[in-house]
């Protein structure tokens, strides 16, 4: 029996019919009914009335070398204003387009104090990022020509310090690129959850592997990446009990061992429903 998805909002109306809940989606991975979580029926209507609220990712405009640099300048501990205006400061003298930049030059840059929303800041890290970027310079000036995001995103992990989530988060500001995923806990959780990834994989030791098992699941559900992650976000960020049910769910199914048993012989796990009412 299939199951119909119809969505009107007053950004517009789709229609889309979906498999029998049993049927699977992908090999050991069924499709579920849409007000089944966390399964991909359920994503899949989550994802299109996104779709219908929320514009596509758009490319920032920005140069490669720049969108390395504006993230190389921002990340954790630096506010996001302050990370803009360094940005801002090291694009207006021409880090990224001329030659000859030197990590002596970045760090006096950076250690002016900077104009943020009208107030003089100081750049906690000026050292630190000038190093880092300083060192991936000479490279993003010289960049080749790329057929696809995923090739954009495989060359920049072979910068220094530029790992497969930050390289990943590059390529989709850049480009708009849907053929590499933003990955983090709450995604792998819930592929794990439904049985597309095995327990043992990690977002830090197996971003790729973990990333071509979801973007299979959004083709066979014919939604963006972009899309699955936004609602996923959105979903563990309006209910923190969500996110934590899926931590709960794979502790209460994990294998069990040795010391699982013991535990398990003092005291009785809770039961947990894996429906949650539309």
């Amino acid at each position: 029996m299939t199951q119909i998805v119809a969505l009107v909002s007053r950004h517009g109306t789709l229609h889309r019919e979906l498999p029998d809940p049993h049927q699977p989606i992908l090999t050991g991975v069924r499709w579920g009914a849409v007000e089944e979580f966390p399964t991909p029926a359920y994503w899949t209507q989550q994802a299109l009335t996104h779709r219908l609220e929320a514009p596509a990712p758009r490319a920032s405009g920005r140069s490669l070398a720049e969108e390395v640099g504006a993230s190389l300048l921002g990340g954790p501990g630096i506010p996001a204003a302050v990370g803009l205006a360094a940005f801002t400061r090291v694009r207006e003298r021409g880090a990224f387009v001329q030659p000859g930049v030197c990590e002596a030059m970045l760090t006096a840059w950076l250690s002016e104090p900077l104009d943020v929303q009208g107030k003089a800041l100081g750049f906690r890290f000026a050292t630190q990022k000038a190093r880092h970027l300083a060192a991936v310079m000479p490279a993003l000036l010289s960049a080749p020509d790329f057929d696809s995001g995923q090739e954009v995103r495989n060359w920049l992990m072979a910068l220094p310090g530029v790992g497969p989530k930050t390289a990943s988060a590059i390529v989709r500001g850049w480009s708009a690129s849907e053929d590499v995923a933003l990955l983090d806990a709450h995604l792998l959780r819930v592929a794990q959850v439904i049985g597309l990834c095995a327990r043992k994989l990690t977002v830090q030791r197996h971003y790729l592997e973990v990333e071509a098992r979801l973007l299979k699941l959004c083709a066979a559900m014919e939604v963006r990446a972009s899309e699955l992650e936004a609602v996923v976000a959105a979903e563990m960020n309006r209910s923190p009990e969500t996110a934590r049910f899926l931590v709960d769910h794979l502790e209460a199914t994990a294998p069990a061992t040795k010391t699982a048993t013991k535990a398990r012989a003092t005291r009785e796990p809770e039961q947990i429903a894996l429906v949650f009412t539309a």
